[in-house]
């Protein structure tokens, strides 16, 4: 019930009060970092002027100031009391003069306010004693001034004397946007114009510029000056004009510099040259100091039209990793390198009540595309110390812990040719492919054709086994026949192709048409090899063919071993037996000499290079095809094939050991003569030819007789070793006559080892 003094009043309407954007510090603090750079700017500084103004009325009422010049128009109030009371309204006439009654007309133009009050106070004690006196502006004159150019509304205005170049522009709507904030001319009476660059206002608060106004003064807007557009990640994006010439540190600092988003390491400048083509330079400000005798990059000069733009910082957020699942703080920690799991999970306090302490997994990231995967881990041992447990942490990863209830969950395994194979959690609905995927996907080498899922059935009586064949492809293709849906315990394994191992390697070099590295397949031939090479160049030398193996260098080096230990033996037991029962001191000096020549020999063996070479005799690849020396290819076989090398070898006991250009129908004989023929140390029976190939001509082989059958070559050889005719690259051997020292009984045992070492064990030493 109202009591007789309340008021029903009529219950107001909601103020509904617009939703304010957030500014761009709002967004930047609250995360959301537009990747963008908007070039949508406003000219800086119009907008002062954009408000409507109220009325253009003078204002005269104003108190003024010790240094207010007095014109005419001006009015005030003298006020005396004392021996005399009085009080009198003065105006100032166009002469210049106010009439004080009693004391007369005096002229007060062009004096400053303080200055009237002295010569007041002067002239009225001419009149008046014992008095004193007190002077108030009552109006104030107003001035007629004219605002011209690039004005939003240019004009004649009436203003309060003390109105300056600032209020003027205000009450003509100031510049327009084509008019000039920064050359703004004062012109007054035909004298030198004055400057005022509002940016000192605007930017600073600086009004020791605006200068005060007076009668029949024009202000005088000028076409804007070059301008510059700044955007992006600064405090304060617009479009400037500029003074004059400005750097791009100068700019940076118009705008307010930059925002704490900004990415200074490339900050770009769009400009159009030349009035003919658009082009953008990019600047790095991280290193802002300028070196001795350089120029840094913010001071690099900025042209008119010129945009510069500051990207943000990435959006991703770097050096972190992420906590989730049934722990007490979930979210972002700080990653730094050599993190551990222990470093996150140091105690029981990190997870929620009843914590699954068997399973954990980390989603990691893995560069250089960032694809997903899964690594299981177990808290429990994490949290015993284990190190083998303690897994070391990545950037990006996010560790995921469980609820006790969650222990007993499924999982499938897989296996293979993934890049990840091991046992992860089975989600709804998983498939083989999500497992795959999971697995961080197929390796190349994978064998899609046919994979096999291995599914076990638990059963009171125990565990059957069902094995399911999957063709990856047709799986990825979306087949539910064989895109099957997993179960708990699946075992998936993916094959590798057959016959394909890429880690058995070989390589070809030299005159074939494709060298290179080639990954082989179990019991590929070296005519395979050569036909995936291309075949011969036109320029092989099929006799100068090498071919080594690991696994040839390998049976070499033990059999040189072998050999050095049988030369020790056979040489120095009977060397020494044979000094200690010297008759006299030339035998004693001789075996001296021969013990000597033993150790030269066995210090070269001992150094010798053990090559691993096969002998192995190349023909026309037709021709090659299913020979004796099409071998079977091993991992890190080598074949060289050279071009036609045009020298024959001599070397030993000779007097010019060199090369000599191949001749056609050139016989060891000729080739011997060549170089000046044997020496007196030569042993002419142990001659031998390694030729180009790698095998041996001996005279052993022949026995010097001077026709004999050549199996090799299924051929007969007439006129003996010497006359035989050699091949490009093929060596002459002549070998030092040891019997000189007086070892005869050893002479043939040395002489057979060197050669089982240097041919047949493919060692090269000096001879």
């Amino acid at each position: 019930m109202l009591e007789p003094n309340d008021v029903n009043l009529p219950a107001e309407p909601p103020v509904l009060v617009a939703e304010e954007e957030p500014s761009a510090m709002e967004r930047l603090i609250a995360g959301e970092i537009d990747p963008n750079v908007s070039t949508q700017l406003k000219q800086f500084g119009y907008d002062v002027f954009a408000a409507p103004v109220l009325t253009f009325a003078p204002v005269t009422d104003v108190p003024v100031g010790p240094d207010y010049v007095i014109g005419p128009g001006d009015s005030f109030i003298l006020t005396l009391w004392g021996r005399v009371d009085a009080q009198f309204l003065l105006q100032v006439d166009r002469n210049g003069q106010v009439v004080v009654p009693q004391v007369g007309a005096l002229r007060v133009w062009g004096m400053k306010f303080s200055e009237m009050e002295d010569y007041l106070q002067h002239e009225v004690s001419r009149k008046y004693s014992d008095f004193k006196m007190s002077v108030a502006m009552d109006r104030l004159r107003v001035i007629r001034v004219f605002v011209v150019g690039e004005a939003s509304k240019p004009g004649s205005y009436t203003i309060s004397s003390l109105a300056t170049v600032i209020n003027a522009l205000v009450a003509a709507g100031g510049p327009s946007k084509s008019g000039s904030l920064r050359n703004i001319q004062l012109r007054r009476n035909g004298a030198e114009p004055m400057t005022v660059d509002l940016y000192d206002f605007l930017l600073g608060g600086d009004r020791s510029g605006d200068v005060r106004l007076q009668d029949g003064d024009t202000i005088f807007i000028p076409v804007i000056g070059p301008v510059v557009g700044v955007a992006g990640n600064v405090k304060r994006p617009a479009i400037y004009e500029m003074a004059g010439p400005m750097t791009l540190g100068e700019v940076l600092d118009l705008a307010g510099g930059a925002t704490f988003a900004g990415w200074l390491q490339r900050v770009q400048v769009e400009r159009i040259e030349d009035h003919r083509k658009r082009i953008v330079v990019d600047f790095d400000l991280a290193d802002r100091q300028a070196g001795a005798g350089r120029r840094g990059p913010l001071d690099t000069a900025v042209h008119d039209g010129d945009v510069v733009k500051l990207f943000p910082v990435a959006a991703r957020e770097r050096d972190i990793i992420s906590v989730e699942g049934h722990v007490e703080r979930p979210g972002k920690y700080e990653w730094k390198p050599g993190m551990r799991l222990g470093d996150i999970l140091n105690s029981y306090d990190v997870f929620l009540p009843q914590p699954n302490i068997d399973y954990g997994e980390i989603e990691r990231l893995v560069p250089p595309d960032l694809h997903v995967t899964f690594i299981p881990f177990n808290p429990a041992r994490v949290l015993a110390g284990d190190e083998a447990a303690n897994l070391e942490l990545a950037q990006y990863d996010t560790i995921r812990l469980f609820q006790w209830d969650e222990r007993n969950y499924q999982s499938a395994a897989i296996s293979g040719m993934v890049f990840d194979p091991n046992e992860y959690r089975l989600v709804p609905n998983m498939r083989v492919t999500d497992l795959i995927d999971v697995a961080g996907g197929l390796k190349k080498d994978a064998y899609c054709r046919s994979a096999e899922v291995t599914r076990r059935h638990i059963t009171q009586d125990g565990v059957d086994t069902e094995k399911l064949d999957v063709d990856l492809d047709k799986a990825m293709a979306g087949d539910p026949e064989h895109n099957i849906l997993l179960r708990d315990r699946d075992t998936l394994v993916v094959r590798p192709i057959p016959e394909l191992d890429f880690n058995r390697v070989v390589e070809i070099q030299g005159e074939v048409r494709f060298p290179g590295r080639y990954p082989i397949r179990r019991a590929e031939t070296l005519s395979s090899l050569l036909e995936r090479a291309g075949g011969y160049t036109e320029q092989a030398y099929l006799k100068g063919a090498v071919f080594t193996r690991e696994s040839a260098k390998e049976v070499q080096r033990k059999r040189l071993g072998q050999l050095i230990r049988q030369l020790e033996e056979s040489m120095f037991g009977g060397a020494e037996q044979a000094l200690g029962s010297a008759l006299d001191a030339e035998t004693v000096k001789g075996q001296q000499a021969a013990l000597g020549a033993k150790k030269e020999l066995l210090a070269r063996l001992r150094t010798s290079e053990i090559t691993g070479r096969v002998v192995v005799k190349l023909t026309p690849l037709e021709q090659f095809k299913a020979t004796k020396y099409d071998l079977e290819l091993e991992d890190g076989d080598l074949l060289v094939i050279p071009r036609m090398p045009g020298v024959i070898h001599v070397v030993g006991e000779v007097f010019n050991e060199t090369s000599l250009l191949y001749e056609t129908d050139g016989t060891v004989s000729y080739y011997l003569r060549r170089v000046g023929g044997m020496t007196k140390d030569a042993d002419a029976k142990q001659l031998s030819i390694i030729k180009a190939d790698g095998s041996v001509i001996s005279r052993q082989q022949n026995r010097g007789k001077l026709v004999f059958w050549d199996n090799e070559f299924n051929q007969w050889s007439f006129g003996g070793l010497k006359n035989t005719e050699l091949d490009p690259g093929d060596t002459i051997v002549v070998p030092r006559k040891l019997d000189r020292y007086f070892w005869l009984k050893t002479t043939k045992d040395i002489t057979q080892i060197v050669f089982q070492i240097a041919v047949a064990a493919g060692v090269v030493f000096a001879i």
